[in-house]
């Protein structure tokens, strides 16, 4: 059991890095733009991406209480987002977030199997 909650506290210490850093990188983005953008407005498809990816860090968070329930939502956003944009798993990095995600629904099926042995 006690090995359980280390490995809780590690995904979730995963996750609130993953978390900040996607946050620190939109406010960067959003509020000091690189000098040699243009500012055209987001596109429609852009921003049902951002909209995804925002859901998927929504899902890491939940998943901190309710681990299964946010697990799926963040995986299920993830999908939508690659669905939406293939290109996105060229970034290999990002499959960070679903497997953090995917982490959070084994330790719920790990912490359900044990309490029905005891």
């Amino acid at each position: 059991m006690r090995t359980i909650k280390i490995l809780r506290w590690a995904v979730r210490g995963l996750s609130g890095l993953l978390i900040l850093f996607s946050l620190f990188m939109f406010i960067g983005e959003t509020f000091f733009p690189p000098e040699s953008s243009n500012s055209e407005p987001l596109s429609a498809n852009s921003i049902v991406q951002l909209a995804l990816f925002g859901i998927v860090l929504l899902g890491l968070g939940l998943a901190w209480k309710r681990e299964l329930t946010g697990g799926l939502i963040a995986v299920i956003a993830f999908i939508a987002l690659v669905i939406v944009n293939p290109g996105a798993l060229q970034f290999s990095l990002l499959l960070l977030y679903p497997g953090t995600a995917i982490l959070f629904m084994l330790l719920w099926v790990i912490s359900n199997a044990l309490e029905v042995n005891n």
